[in-house]
């Protein structure tokens, strides 16, 4: 093959790929890096797992017949609530969100500290959790 020939088909496909407009991410998974709390922000709604609570839990709800207690769901508008569940978003494989990182995502912005996670929506309704402590506000 001719060089200018190649040069010309390598600058016609690189100026291709970067004019392509970025596909937005239709969803995210990540955890602590403790690993003891896993997220999943998907369809407007982000729902948090804690693995391991050494607080009291709150009493199951009646219609709950699932599992309860360790999780936790935020839509993207009005108050964080905790879920009753069958399965669990927690997976080794999660992207680390860093000490004193904050990851914002559709609408949703989780912060991480040493003290635990917090996570807010657009009106400012979220959670703090921890291990030790779980916070609505």
């Amino acid at each position: 093959m001719n060089p200018r020939h190649f040069l010309t088909i390598l600058t016609t496909t690189v100026f291709s790929i970067i004019s392509f407009p970025a596909i937005a991410q239709a969803e995210t998974q990540f955890q602590t890096p403790s690993g003891n709390i896993h997220c999943l922000i998907a369809d407007q709604n982000i729902r948090c797992d804690i693995l391991e609570i050494t607080s009291k839990i709150p009493l199951q709800p009646k219609d709950c017949k699932l599992d309860w207690g360790h999780v936790f769901n935020l839509n993207l508008r009005g108050n964080g609530y905790r879920g009753c569940y069958g399965d669990t978003v927690a997976d080794p494989k999660n992207l680390v969100l860093k000490y004193g990182k904050t990851l914002r995502h559709q609408g949703f912005v989780c912060t991480s500290k040493r003290t635990g996670l917090t996570c807010i929506n657009r009106d400012k309704k979220g959670w703090e959790l921890s291990r030790e402590r779980q916070r609505f506000f």
